[in-house]
């Protein structure tokens, strides 16, 4: 079964915290997986909570290239197991703070997301049961993440 990949904006707003902190601003990407927020999927899914941000975030168009390669399994994975990173933390971006990743495999012109993970990159990843696998047609999905690099 060939699924739809799009995408919408994920907003996180700034905000000053008492005693002091602040919470960083965020825009960046939230992939819909047959018109279903994958976050929020991977959240129910997970049981974890949902302050994490896209793989593409506005103001950063470097590593939004290099996760467009990843995703277009045109470079290697993020993981030494061979998962790419979806959603990571919206402060700093590194993976010690957890994230979701996923095996991405490219065949027949199709591309192929499976093996939803949360990792942090010192433990070992945690599977996420019951979610995936999700096969996309080449042409359509190379369209969606390369507009969606383009935050």
């Amino acid at each position: 079964m060939t699924h739809t990949l799009a995408y919408e904006l994920l907003n996180r707003d700034a905000k000053a915290l008492p005693g002091g902190g602040t919470v960083q601003g965020r825009v960046s990407v939230d992939f819909r997986v047959d018109d279903t927020s994958l976050l929020q999927a991977l959240v129910k899914a997970d049981g974890g909570h949902a302050d994490f941000m896209g793989c593409f975030v506005r103001g950063f168009a470097g590593p939004n290239r290099e996760a467009m390669n990843k995703l277009l399994a045109r470079s290697s994975p993020d993981t030494e197991d061979g998962r790419t990173l979806l959603y990571i933390c919206p402060e700093c971006g590194d993976i010690g703070c957890g994230a979701y990743a996923v095996r991405i495999r490219f065949s027949d012109n199709e591309y192929t997301w499976s093996d939803f993970s949360y990792i942090n990159g010192y433990e070992p990843a945690r599977e996420i049961a019951g979610l995936g696998p999700f096969t996309f047609a080449g042409a359509p999905y190379e369209a969606t993440i390369s507009s969606a690099s383009a935050l």
